[in-house]
């Protein structure tokens, strides 16, 4: 017996929308309904935004071990509820070891905001039911790339060896549609295409979607940038969650201020236009920042000014600038940081130089005229392997070359070059919880481009050494969030200053002055509890009381260390961002064993603070 059947062609429309500044809690929502005379449930999902953490600008005074490093590292902040980086993170590492720190990441949402409530296809009633019916002994469902015929059996077996007409065939054909809808293939639909019924065996063919074109809107400079990584999802057939990756991996980037997207019908069957519309962020960004993070040698009190020029030359590349200079004078600072993408998968050349100065200003050292200066020139090229909202896996291979000296009534006393070949992973998931982000890197230190060599065993610029961070992010409850941080660095050669392992101070180990301990291997860890007392009229917090406890120790090769290497301190800190753009930050850090400190040696207490404005 012969049957010709017909079903009338599906339209699929989704709208995902983008909105809300940077540094707070964003959502995406995708609406999606199907427009055919098989109407689909409107659905709508919510997606919290993740925010891509900030460069980094780091620079280190020359290898000296009277003063080390003086750390300049700025994280960005992701998740809304935390106001201020970690001190762990920025810890005063050598200016060369990550050219990215580990971010505070924002945590999944919960699972009901991310899977979709879709119900099935209803059957269309416009077709009679007392529709002729012929026996069906075989349903077969061809042109699925995702799906294999067992997949389709709990569909298609119930109706074989009946008898069906064109409702009950339809009904099938909604089935395996609402499969692939299920599985976030939004623009896929089954078909009961015109056909002759032979035998008994029937057709259900599937059109699986696809993009035919992406266009851009909005912007000009932007347009092959967002474009291509769009384009990441575009595979057949369209997945909703591929696409949605990509739009909130857009949100996020700092050239991006807001996006939002719609799928419109294509020319062709199963084929779809997305429309893509965009708003770049500012041109041009600033922070202004006052701590007191430097060393005692120098002059604790700093302030500097850090800017960014966004897409300067259409590329989707950013140039990064800052110069930092104690209250006293003691030291100045500066980076200029260029970095330009390679591939959509945000793969990036990275260019930096990072010159400074210092001069002692202890009244008893200042006399002898002890100053110095170092140049710092990196190359490194990071690219991930896996780039996703929930999970990033990163790695990245570069070259650095210091050059350093020290000098006494004008005499050079120390002179020192480095050329280091450095290969990093970085690693980042986050869950519904919360979030993990290790890191580690390998530096092998060469002779290359008349680096310091000395045959005596002493420090010098052939090295090899391992630095690795893990942080984990704990959201304990809406105003109570715990972070666990720690960092290892292990080497079998003797360092020079630079690349030393540097604890204490307000981004180390608080209730110490800063770089109050150095050594060629070294551990740290931190655990900090920041608890929400205040929020701001948007939900974001106001002010939050941190109760923390550091600890670290360092320790040489040679067995030339001191015998007070470990530091463990305790304290509290305050948070708050009261005034809009305006961040600061209050520690007091108590230390639990007690060193030589330059000065006060007798200090129960060490008070550090930071503020910054963004504009």
């Amino acid at each position: 017996m012969r049957m010709k059947v017909g079903l009338a062609q599906s339209i699929v429309m989704i709208s995902i929308l983008g909105g809300g500044a940077l540094w707070s809690r964003s959502a995406i929502a995708a609406d999606i309904q199907l427009e055919n005379n098989h109407p689909h449930p409107e659905v709508t999902l919510l997606y919290s935004l993740p925010q891509e953490n900030l460069p980094t600008r780091r620079t280190a005074l020359p290898s000296s071990k009277i003063v080390d490093s003086i750390d300049i590292a700025e994280i960005g902040i992701a998740e809304a509820d935390i106001v201020e980086t970690s001190p762990l993170l920025s810890q005063n590492t050598p200016a060369s070891e990550f050219s990215e720190p580990v971010e505070i990441p924002e945590p999944l949402p919960e699972p009901d905001q991310v899977l979709p409530e879709s119900a099935a296809p209803e059957p269309d009633l416009s077709v009679p039911a007392n529709t002729t019916k012929v026996p069906i002994s075989d349903i077969q469902v061809v042109g699925s790339t995702v799906f294999s015929a067992q997949d389709f059996e709990p569909l298609v077996l119930p109706y074989e060896g009946q008898d069906l007409g064109l409702r009950e065939l339809r009904q099938v054909a909604d089935d395996v549609t609402r499969l692939y809808l299920e599985n976030g293939y939004i623009t896929s639909r089954a078909v009961l295409s015109e056909q002759s019924i032979v035998d008994g065996v029937v057709q259900i063919r599937v059109v699986e979607g696809s993009l035919e074109d992406i266009q851009v809107e909005g912007t000009r400079r932007l347009a092959n940038y967002v474009r291509d990584r769009v384009n990441l999802a575009n595979k057949t057939p369209l997945s909703q969650s591929d696409l949605e990756s990509q739009l909130q991996l857009l949100r996020a980037d700092p050239l991006v201020d807001r996006i939002e997207a719609s799928l419109r019908a294509g020319t062709g069957e199963g084929q779809s236009l997305l429309i893509v519309r965009v708003l770049e962020s500012a041109g041009f960004t600033g922070r202004a920042v006052f701590d007191t993070n430097s060393p005692p040698s120098v002059g604790v009190a700093r302030m500097g000014i850090e800017t960014t020029f966004n897409n300067p030359l259409g590329w989707g590349d950013r140039l990064s600038t800052s110069a930092f200079r104690s209250t006293a004078g003691g030291s100045n600072t500066y980076s200029f940081d260029y970095r330009v993408p390679l591939n959509a998968m945000n793969g990036t050349l990275q260019a930096r130089y990072l010159p400074s100065t210092f001069a002692l200003i202890d009244p008893e050292l200042q006399a002898l005229g002890v100053r110095g200066s170092s140049d710092t020139y990196e190359l490194t090229y990071r690219q991930p392997l896996i780039r996703q909202p929930n999970e990033e896996l990163t790695l990245s291979l570069g070259f650095r070359h210091r050059t350093g000296e020290t000098l006494v009534s004008d005499v050079v006393i120390d002179s020192t070059r480095t050329s280091v070949f450095q290969f990093g992973q970085d690693y980042l998931k986050r869950d519904t919880k919360g979030a993990w982000g290790l890191r580690s890197q390998f530096n092998l230190g060469t002779g290359l481009l008349d680096a310091t060599h000395r045959a005596d065993g002493e420090a010098d610029g052939q090295f090899f050494s391992w630095l690795g961070q893990v942080q984990r992010a704990q959201v304990i409850n809406r105003n109570n969030l715990l972070l666990l941080q720690g960092s290892l660095q292990a080497s079998p050669d003797s360092l020079l200053g630079a690349d030393q392992f540097i604890i204490g101070g307000a981004t180390s180990v608080r209730g110490y002055s800063q770089n109050a301990r150095f050594g060629d291997n070294g551990f740290r860890a931190s655990v900090e509890n920041r608890i929400t007392v205040l929020r701001n009229e948007d939900g974001s917090p106001a002010t939050q009381i941190a109760p923390f406890i550091d600890t670290a120790v360092v320790w040489n090769n040679n067995g030339d260390t001191s015998e007070q290497r470990w530091l463990f301190g305790t304290g509290v800190g305050v948070i708050t961002n009261l005034v809009e753009n305006v961040q600061a930050r209050l520690d007091v850090g108590i230390p639990l064993i007690k060193v030589d400190e330059p000065g006060d040696s007798d200090q129960s207490a060490f008070i550090y603070f930071s503020m910054d404005y963004r504009f």
